[in-house]
Parts: structure tokens; sequence; C-alpha cells
């Protein structure tokens, strides 16, 4: 073989193995993006051997023009079903093209990235306009798909779900109460007790 081909196999062969260590030094350090049919979904990587993804962010758009948006400093994928996130330090917005904008924030929260379902906990707070709701758990679904509900036609859809030590505050009054349940369609709020024996506390605020 001549003295110039085997140059150029060798050069060849160096490129080769160095565009290989470029691409998994890039892999483990740089920037991941997940194709889903819910939005492009953007994620900055972070140590794969725990499954922590720093700076994790999702965003729904309907087809009314409303988004939902869930970001977190920390997501760990759980390994049996790679569909469930636990996040730490959550943030989450849903904005309306009618209406106010409702802003979330938690501790913690188990986000579904296929269906979208969130449970925050810890620390949950919901500002809205001039209220804000405070608790322990909350759960919030957005539209269901035909067939969840054919498995399931007592699921509900399009609702946020505030539970555990609920403390439910406007200009002038405050409310303690056991649930809190916001409507996304009509944007009404409901207030009650699970025992029905049980009163609302209503607190006035000067």
């Amino acid at each position: 073989m001549e003295k110039k081909t085997l140059i150029q196999l060798a050069l060849l062969l160096f490129l080769i193995i160095s565009l290989l260590w470029v691409f998994n030094k890039y892999r483990q350090s740089g920037e991941i993006k997940i194709l889903s049919n819910k939005k492009v979904t953007k994620i900055l990587a972070g140590d794969e051997n725990e499954n922590i993804i720093k700076d994790i962010k999702y965003s729904l758009n309907s087809i009314n023009g409303d988004s939902y948006i869930l970001d977190a400093d920390y997501g760990k994928i759980n390994l049996e079903n790679p569909d469930l996130i636990f996040m730490t330090r959550v943030r989450g917005a849903i904005k309306f093209e009618d209406s106010e904008n409702i802003n979330i924030s938690s501790d913690f929260a188990n986000f579904n990235n296929k269906t979208f379902e969130t449970t925050f906990f810890d620390n949950v707070k919901i500002i809205r306009s001039n209220e804000i709701i405070i608790g322990g758990k909350l759960y919030l679904v957005l539209e269901v798909s035909e067939d969840e509900l054919k498995s399931n036609p007592q699921k509900r859809q399009n609702l946020i779900k505030m539970t555990e030590n609920v403390i439910f505050k406007k200009p002038g009054y405050s409310l303690k109460t056991d649930v809190v349940e916001i409507d996304l369609i009509t944007k009404n709020s409901k207030i009650y007790m699970i025992d029905k024996l049980d009163k609302v506390i209503v607190n006035k605020i000067n």
C-alpha cells in the first residue's frame, strides 16, 4: 500500500475518533431538545446517572389561545415510568386569552409530561388578580383525552383543586377552608368543607 494512502487512512481515522469524542462531550454537558405532541420542550442536561435535570420547562398551548407553562429548578425522571417527573422549586402559569392569569408556586410537584397533570405540594400558593390562595396540596388537570374518558368517565378535567389547610385571601377578608376549586373553563371558584357539618371560617381584614 502506498505511503500516501496510509497517511490518508490515518488522517481519516483520527478525524473519526475526534468527532466521536466531541459528540460524547457535547451529549454529556450540552443541551437536549425533546419533541412531544404537546410542544417543544427544552431541557438542560444534568447528572444522567441520577436522572436529575436542571432548569426544566414544559409548555402547552390550547387551540383557543390559552397556555400552561411549568418550570422547575430541578426534575428527577421516574425510571419505572419516564412520563413522570418529580420537580423541586416549581412555578406554574396558566395564561388565558380572556381573563386574569393564574400563577402557582410550590416547593415540589409530581408532573406527568404526557397528560400534563400536575400535583403541587408543600408551600403551595396561587395568585390570581387580587386573590391569594395558600395550602398544602394542589391538583391540576387540563383537558382529558377521549380514550381516558372512555376508561374513566367520572374523571374531572380543566380543574384546579387546592386542599390541606387552605387559606383564601381577598382584599378585606380571608377564608379558612378545606377545599378551593377553580374551573378553568368558567374561571369560577368553589369553596367548601369536606364535612358538610363544618363551616368555612371567615375573618375580616382591616
